[in-house]
Formats: structure tokens, sequence, C-alpha cells
């Protein structure tokens, strides 16, 4: 029994040590088949790999952003995560398109989920989860960013490098919001489009990028450059249509194109650019206060108003004025470089350039409005013209050509020492020399009137030669003063001399000499007035010497003159008719008489006349025919004298004419219903007052129905009553044949 439990304990220590020994080459085995321990981590890490890294970031179950990198490093002194080789991807809200940030180094703090990478980063935004999406994408080269996991926002405050939409640029600062798909570059913004054949430079104080509006925000100020184009503003906005800038609103805006041979500016508070094909500007709107000078060999020409709407021809990328529109209190001075000045005033203009937008074509005007000729020498005159349309085309090198307008005032600045003058018309024409710019024709119409001091004149047509100073008037033309009215079919006027020629159907009328206190016994008396008719009259001196011709008559009141062609010298105090002469006075009745007396006039015709009221005499040449009551006398001349003023006798007493003074085969009838009497000699002399006539000259004879006939070497009779006396001589006895008369039958 003792020898089987030792035998026993033999058996079980043999087995233990078997066992041992199994189990020991055993855990040799996994002891060399088993990984090498790592080596122990530096202090403040938790962990960290070399393999590979993603972190995502998901809300509502789906994935907001994404991070990977090749390294990371999670430390716990400040918590964060050391990344190298990182890309970020932030998804849009819509899933359609994601951001993608890149970076050789960057760090993740987890306590605030904000990654930050000190070096250079490379930022895409705008990649499309759809492959066959075309995509719109925003590159930013930067560094110092910082990115919120939270928020998606992407940060910087160092210098950014950018690219989006056709252009480029850079800035100091940078924003991105991938939830707003908003670019903000904060300082000092200077970027250039890339796309057309002139390159379009923006500058600003800062920059925001709106994806979705597809706008660029620019503030406090902007400036905007393209080849030789320059816009300077406070802060504008950008609008962008496939990648070009469609539009540009700016605020408080001016802008410039010099060009080789024109310079165009223009300004307004609020200015809106729109943009044709490679960056070419199509249309330039300027608001409140908006001006637009345009400036050239040919002049310069500024346009102010509330508002001006350019547009613009677009040759090879080129911007080409080509017409503008100025509405609200509009005034355009155009001032060209040797002719006076130009300044039209409306409320809404219309301005239409020549071909290469260097000179003016037309301008319009849509309301009423007027327009200033400004004198560029003491020689020109100041005009001014008011119409409720006005039409201006230009020539070559900004000339004005015609000017045109209706319902029209015109005023125009008289010479020093002549009064200003004023017209109106329902239409005008002012045609300029192409050469000068000055002023050649001004025509007006329908319903015309004319004003210069105390002179008026109307018509239906009107015409003004600049250079002769002539002015035309036709149709129901009417010229008057204080001094009297002409009216013709046709009136010429001289506006230096003050000349005028009237023809067709002239009649005229020249009111009493307001210096003249009484009547005057003449054939011509001042101090009543005067009217003509004629087929032409003509005034020089200041109507101190006036011709009237075919069929003229003048007449005052009973008192006329008739002739073919009668002239007056106011300056001389004559008198002249030629042509068909007839004069008509009258006998002007006593101021004592008890008895109504009969109206007497003296009828005189012959081929020429001249009065001289200096004497008081008319002298009848050629053949003359004197009618007076019963009594008539030929002669081939005949000198009649008017009464001169006395001042002792009252003015409307006694005869017009005085006496009459026949020379030349002198012939007097005198008829009355039962006498007939007759003189024949070479001169007469007929007194008025006493109705005595005196033949002397050429053996004169006198014949009397009743008392027989009579010669002698003077014989003097009186026409009122049967006294007869003859004057005879010792050699010449005078001869009387007296005639009886017949008894009747049975007596």
């Amino acid at each position: 029994m003792r020898r089987t439990g030792w035998l026993l304990l033999v058996c079980c220590l043999a087995l233990a040590a078997a066992v041992g020994w199994v189990f020991q080459q055993q855990k040799a085995e996994q002891t060399k088949a088993a990984p090498k321990k790592p080596a122990p981590l530096p202090a403040g890490f938790l962990s960290r790999a070399g393999d590979g890294w993603v972190w995502t970031q998901t809300s509502g179950g789906r994935t907001i952003a994404e991070v990977r990198a090749k390294e990371f490093a999670q430390q716990t002194d400040p918590p964060r995560i050391d990344l190298q080789m990182v890309e970020v991807k932030v998804f849009h809200n819509d899933d359609s398109a994601y951001d993608l940030i890149q970076s050789d180094k960057a760090e993740l703090r987890t306590e605030d989920g904000v990654m930050f990478a000190d070096g250079e980063v490379n930022m895409t935004m705008g990649f499309k989860a759809d492959p066959a999406a075309k995509n719109r994408l925003v590159r930013i080269k930067t560094s110092g960013v910082t990115y919120s996991t939270q928020t998606g926002k992407v940060n910087t405050d160092r210098m950014a490098e950018f690219d989006f939409e056709n252009s480029r640029g850079s800035a100091v600062g940078a924003t991105y919001d991938p939830a707003l798909r908003e670019l903000v570059m904060r300082k000092d913004v200077d970027m250039e489009w890339t796309k057309g054949k002139k390159k379009m430079r923006v500058a600003a104080g800062e920059l925001t990028y709106k994806e979705q509006e597809a706008k660029i925000y620019l503030k406090p100020w902007s400036r905007l450059t393209r080849d030789t184009l320059t816009l300077n503003a406070g802060a504008a906005v950008v609008t962008l249509k496939d990648g070009e800038i469609d539009l540009v609103e700016a605020e408080n805006a001016a802008g410039e194109d010099k060009q080789p041979k024109r310079v165009l500016e223009y300004a307004a508070e609020h200015l809106v650019m729109r943009f044709a094909d490679k960056n070419a500007i199509n249309r330039i709107e300027g608001e409140r206060n908006a001006r637009l000078v345009t400036t050239s060999d040919s002049g310069r020409t500024v346009v102010t108003a509330q508002h001006v709407d350019m547009d613009f021809e677009t040759p090879n990328g080129e911007s080409v004025l080509k017409k503008a529109l100025a509405r609200g209190g509009t005034t355009v001075e155009s001032v060209p470089p040797k002719t006076a000045a130009r300044i039209m005033r409306s409320e809404i203009v219309e301005l239409a350039m020549r071909p290469g937008g260097e000179e003016i074509d037309t301008v319009v005007t849509q309301t009423p409005g007027e327009i200033e000729f400004l004198p560029k020498a003491p020689t020109e005159r100041y005009r001014k013209m008011n119409g409720e349309r006005l039409w201006i085309n230009y020539g070559p090198k900004n000339q004005i050509e015609t000017f045109r307008a209706s319902k029209v005032t015109t005023f125009t600045k008289g010479k020093p020492k002549s009064p200003d003058s004023k017209t109106s018309s329902e239409d005008l024409l002012a045609t300029f020399d192409p050469a000068t710019g000055v002023l050649s024709r001004l025509e007006q119409w329908t319903n015309f009137e004319y004003e210069e001091g105390e002179r008026r004149a109307k018509a239906d047509h009107a015409k003004l030669e600049q250079a002769t100073e002539q002015i035309t008037l036709k149709g129901a033309a009417r010229i008057w003063d204080p001094t009297g009215s002409t009216d013709a079919a046709t009136i010429e006027l001289d506006q230096k001399s003050g000349d005028m020629v009237a023809t067709d159907r002239v009649v005229s009328t020249r009111l009493p000499d307001r210096k003249t206190a009484k009547p005057k016994s003449s054939l011509i008396d001042s101090s009543e007035t005067i009217q003509a008719r004629a087929g032409k009259m003509t005034t020089r001196n200041e109507n101190k010497w006036i011709r009237y011709e075919g069929g003229a008559t003048l007449w005052q009141g009973a008192d006329k003159v008739e002739a073919e062609t009668i002239t007056i010298d106011r300056k001389t105090q004559v008198l002249m008719a030629n042509g068909k002469v007839f004069t008509q006075t009258r006998e002007r009745p006593k101021a004592n008489a008890k008895q109504p007396q009969a109206q007497l006039f003296t009828l005189v015709r012959a081929p020429e006349m001249e009065y001289r009221d200096a004497d008081k005499v008319a002298h009848y040449k050629g053949g003359v025919n004197l009618i007076r009551g019963d009594l008539r006398v030929n002669s081939k001349e005949l000198r009649a004298w008017f009464t001169k003023d006395d001042p002792k006798t009252p003015a409307d007493e006694g005869n017009s004419l005085q006496r009459a003074n026949a020379d030349g085969n002198v012939d007097i009838l005198q008829t009355s219903p039962d006498r007939t009497r007759t003189g024949k000699s070479e001169h007469a002399l007929y007194e008025i007052a006493e109705s005595k006539v005196v033949l002397t000259g050429g053996t004169p004879v006198f014949a009397d129905s009743m008392q027989g006939t009579t010669r002698g070497q003077t014989i003097t009779f009186f026409a009122d009553n049967d006294r007869l006396l003859v004057d005879g001589v010792a050699a010449e006895p005078t001869e009387s044949r007296l005639k009886r008369k017949q008894k009747k039958s049975g007596n």
C-alpha cells in the first residue's frame, strides 16, 4: 500500500512535469509568433496614427462635413487633433454640391470643432455632386485659415488670392459661408475679369460675392477700370450672368473713357452700367444729379439732369456712345472751340451721336425748352429761344447746321444803344454757317410777330439774313411804331439802318407828328394822319425818306396826291411826284364864317410835281391841268403857293392854296350854266383869296360869252364877278369886242 502511494506520487509529478514542459513549449511558440509591443506614447498624446484618418459630422441623418487626413495625432493639452495632408468637404444644404478645403497641415480643436491651418490653404467651392452638372467654382488660395465644423464657415485675416466666374484677384482677409454660399473679401480687394479682349479690373475696400444671387457687393468704395475706361464710386453691386459682368450699380459714381480723339465723362449719385459680350458697356443710367460730358477737338458738351441714360454701340468689344436721353431739369451746354457756346434747357432732351461717338449729330427736346446762344465776340449778339419742341442738327466738328422749334419765342440782345428784339411764331428754322457755326439765316412762319423797341411787326412768314441783317416779312405783313404803320404782301427791313421796302398791295399810315402843336396849311400837313397806298414803298434814314411806287396814292382826309411815284424827303421837306400826277387839296373853312360853307377843292393833273414845304410851293411840270370849282387852267407848268403859317391867324382860317402861277400856253376856262369865259396867255396868276386871274405874256386874250373878247398886254378878271381890267401900252392899244344880246323875236 505504501509502495503504491509513492508510485502514484511519482506518476503525478511526472505528469505535472510533462504538462509544464508542453506549456512552456507552447508559450515560447506563442511569444515567438506575437507582434512586437509598440513604443510608449509621448506625454500629452492619447493616440496617433499614420495610415489615414476620417472624421464626419452629421446632422439630421445627413453628413454635413467630412475631414480626411493621411496622419493624425490626438493631443490632450490643449485638446486637439493635428492633421497632415488634410482635405475637408463641406456639403451644401441640398447636397447638390460641396466645398473642398485642402492644406498640408491643420489642427482640429475638439472643444469647439474649429480647424485651423497656418500654412497654405487651397479652397474650392461649388463642386457639383452630379458629374454631368456644370461647375461654377470659387477658388481661394491663402493661409492662416480657420474652419468651423459647426457652421462650415471659413475665415482668414491674411492675403488671399481667389478666382471665380471668369475673374481672379486678391484681398487681405476673407470669409466664406457655405450655408449662404457667400464669400467676403474684407480689405484691399483687387480683381480682374479674364474673359474678353479687354480686361475689366475691379478694386474695392471690401467685396462680398453671393453665389446664389450671382452678385458681387463692393464697399465702402469701388473702382472699375477697362482699357481707357475708369469708374470711381462709393458702394457698388456687380451682377453676373454666365460668368460675365451683366450689370454694375454704383453710388456716388464718376467715370470717364479717354479715347485718343474723345473723352467721355459721366457721374451720378446712383449709376447703373449694363454690359454686353466681352465686358463692353452698352448702356449707362445715371440717376440723381446725373452728368455727361463729351470732349473732343470739336468742342465740349456738358449734359446735366436728374436722370441720364446713355446707349453705346460695342464694335469689337469697344463702347462707343450712340445716344443719350436726359430727364428732369436737363441742361445741355455745347462749347465749340471757336464759335459761340449754346445752352439748352428742357425737362427731357435726347442726344444722338455721329458715327464714332466723337461728335453730336442731333439734339431734340421732348418737352418745352429754351436755348441760349452766348456771344464769343463783341460783334456777336446774345440770343435766346423758347419753344414747345426744339431740334438741333449738327455737322462736322460739332458745328450746328440747323435749329428748328415749334411754338417759339426768341429774344435777341441789341447792340450798344440799340433796343432788344423779340419774336414769336408757330415754327422756326435757323441755319448756321457750317464753317464758323455762326447764325446765317433765321426763318419763322405761321403767326409771326416781331418787337424791337417801339417797332412791331407781324406776318405769315419771316426771314432774317444775318450777314446783311435783312428781315423779310411775307404774307399779310405789317410793321408799325408810334409814328405809323405799313401793310403789304412783302416787307423787307434792314436792321442796321432801319430802312424798309414794302411791295404788293402796300398800305401805309403816318400818324400826326407829336411835336407839331397845330395844323399847317401845306400840301402835306404833318399834324394830320397821312395815309398811302402803292405797289411798293421804300423808307430810309429812319423814315425821313419815303418813296411810293406803282399807282401810289397819298392822302390826308380829303387832300391827296396820286402818281406813279411819290417821294417824300422829310429832311429837306420836299415831296416829289412823277407819272400821272394828280393832287386834290381842300380849302379850309374860315373860323368866323356865319353860314355853312360848301367844300371847295383844287384839282391838279400833271406828269411831274415837286413840293417844297419850306416855301409852301408845289411845282407842276410837263403839261398841267388845274380845276378849282368852275375854273379850269391848262399850262405847261404851274406853281401853287400854299398859305404860310401866321401865328396871328387861327389855324383853320384862310385857304390851303394861296395862289397859282401858270406858265406856257396857258388856257383858262370858266363855265357856268349860262356863261362861258376863256383866257389865253403865256403866263397866268391866280389869286385864290380874291378869285382874281391875271393874264400876261404872249398877247393875252380873254373871251366872255356874254361880254365878248378882250386883248391886251395884261388882262385881269375876277372869277366870282364880272369885273375885267385891261392894261395897254401906247404902241399897242387895247382891243375889245363886245357881244351884244340879241333881241327876242316879236320885239
